[in-house]
């Protein structure tokens, strides 16, 4: 038999009627390459598996269940789902035709990045559970619900793929006792080999969840029976102890999520998305982030030894110049950038922190220096400098999420608009509380609102 892990010397350069221009990835089972689609004239992303690894009835079963791949997704068509466009054979293995997506595997923004905020990691994870609910919709469990399967694009849309392993739920193909799935991520009625359903998916978010919250998985081992083993028998650590910032409410889901028993956890995606839409203070479906890299002002206090110039200054950078940054990261490190830029602000106390976080995540010495290079040019041009007299506080991206949390409970999904309208005019934190209480109808709740602002 061959290798299954050794990958072809070459490709080839046309599937079906998709030219072939660049290989994605690799696996064991084949292969996903970017193509471009003459007839529609886009790209497309092509998942070709390689079906002669398997042999008499088990290759035709396997076959037979990748299309339902295509017709399961294709069926659906959702925000948050990569679409899938074509599904056919060639040279007698099957592929299929899919959206393309320019964009970086959830693991991969987990791996190179710092941890991500609460607001970030309910909203990564209400999106999953929005494309999940509509494929549950249609008879569909994806049953390899992992962070390598859900895509990220350049601001932060979720892309849930590779139904490679779903089935409809009156399919017969996949027989009783069969184990499929990603060790970490199963559901205990997976690991036991036994039907599945959507409360499955349910604890398999539930485990990308509690990765994304605390940087480790719940379920860890040095070998798959380890893993199963603590899966089925025994609780994970603690997140209010691994993440103790994060609200209650959200440890609370996440033990759901997990139960041993399917009856136990959450009935649906929908339900889930709820529970976490209710703790982020968001409605149901509200699924943008509360504050965008877009409209975010970073400042950073930095001591200085130049003549003349205040020792404790504030350098504040705006949306114009962070997206600029953001582009030139972009030309050496890929989609990934808009994502490190975030990580790297969360952690940067001062410009310097910043060029230098950024510039390790870039392989190539030249590029480093190149890219640091740019980076102070950038800097120099658009900083704005503020004495510290105590005179003035600068609007950073927390300030914005936490005015556009309160007055969401009093005006609606519309504060997002007030806030970033205030925010552009706005010379300090009490100007832009000011300028939004305007928007509260009722004295009561207007107080309220600004009271909130000092966490009272």
């Amino acid at each position: 038999m061959p290798d299954a892990t050794r990958a072809p010397a070459s490709h080839p350069e046309q599937i079906g009627r998709y030219r072939i221009e660049a290989v994605l990835g690799r696996g064991a089972m084949g292969v996903i390459f970017k193509a471009h689609d003459p007839v529609i004239d886009r790209k497309v992303a092509i998942k070709l598996v390689r079906a002669d690894l398997l042999e008499g009835g088990d290759r035709t079963d396997y076959i037979t269940r990748f299309q339902q791949e295509a017709q399961a997704a294709g069926r659906c068509s959702h925000p948050n789902i990569v679409g899938i466009y074509d599904f056919a054979l060639h040279d007698g293995n099957p592929y299929l035709a899919m959206e393309y997506i320019d964009g970086v595997t959830l693991n991969q923004v987990v791996a190179r990045t710092s941890g991500f905020s609460i607001p970030e990691v309910i909203d990564l994870t209400s999106q999953m559970l929005d494309g999940l609910g509509a494929v549950h919709a249609l008879g569909v469990v994806h049953r390899d619900i992992k962070p390598a399967n859900i895509m990220l694009t350049e601001r932060g849309r979720v892309k849930v793929t590779d139904f490679g392993i779903s089935r409809l739920d009156t399919s017969h193909i996949t027989g009783a006792g069969a184990v499929i799935g990603t060790p970490s991520y199963m559901s205990p009625e997976q690991c036991r080999g036994e039907a599945t359903d959507a409360r499955s998916d349910i604890f398999s978010v539930g485990v990308v969840l509690y990765e994304l919250l605390t940087g480790s998985k719940p379920f860890i081992g040095k070998s798959t029976h380890e893993v199963w083993h603590r899966l089925l028998n025994e609780d994970p650590p603690e997140t209010s102890i691994l993440r103790p910032d994060a609200p209650a409410g959200l440890h609370a889901a996440i033990g759901r999520s997990l139960a041993k028993a399917a009856s136990a956890r959450f009935a649906s995606a929908a339900e889930m998305a709820a529970s976490l839409n209710a703790i982020s203070g968001r409605g149901t479906g509200a699924l943008a982030s509360p504050v965008d890299l877009d409209r975010t002002v970073m400042a950073a206090r930095q001591q200085s030894s130049e003549p003349g110039r205040p020792r404790d200054e504030a350098l504040v950078l705006d949306s114009t110049t962070l997206g600029t940054i953001e582009r030139r990261l972009a030309r050496r490190v890929g989609p990934i950038a808009h994502f490190l830029l975030k990580s790297a602000m969360r952690k940067a106390d001062t410009v310097e922190t910043l060029c230098r976080t950024l510039a390790d995540s870039i392989e190539s010495p030249e590029g480093r220096q190149s890219f640091v290079a740019e980076m102070q040019m950038e800097l120099s041009r658009s900083m704005v400098r503020t004495a510290a007299t105590g005179a003035r506080t600068v609007l950073v991206d927390a300030d914005l999420a936490r005015a556009q949390t309160e007055l969401t409970r009093h005006v609606g999904p519309v504060a997002r608009v007030l806030v970033k309208r205030a925010a552009a005019g706005c010379a300090d934190v009490e100007q832009l509380w000011q300028r939004l209480a305007v928007h509260v109808e009722r004295p009561s709740d207007r107080a309220a609102f600004l009271k909130a602002r000092l966490g009272a």
